[in-house]
């Protein structure tokens, strides 16, 4: 995955000045959420993919994870869910998974 280059003087000296009292200035609230998204995007395809669904797509938006994809059975779907639930515990979980 190719890393977010900085767009702005702002962005760069966020990272890189201290402030006069040696804090660092946060990052403004849509790049930071969309930080926190990526990561858990990550979390649960990692968990999923460990897990061998290897076939079931992530997309998070606003701390919300959807699940797209097939799997053979129910008892798979239910894992599935689950696993995702476990990764992410504070999200929402939208499942789009049909049954093959």
């Amino acid at each position: 995955m190719k890393a977010h280059a900085p767009e702005s003087y702002d962005e760069i000296t966020r990272r890189t000045v201290l402030e006069p009292d040696g804090s660092v200035r946060p990052l403004p609230p849509h790049h930071s959420s969309r930080v926190a998204d990526l990561r858990l995007r990550e979390e649960v395809c990692d968990a999923l993919n460990a897990c061998g669904f290897t076939d079931i797509g992530v997309e998070v938006e606003d701390g919300k994870v959807m699940l797209r994809g097939s799997v053979r059975n129910a008892e798979q779907l239910r894992l599935a869910a689950r696993i995702a639930a476990t990764a992410a515990p504070d999200a929402t979980i939208d499942l789009r998974i049909s049954l093959a």
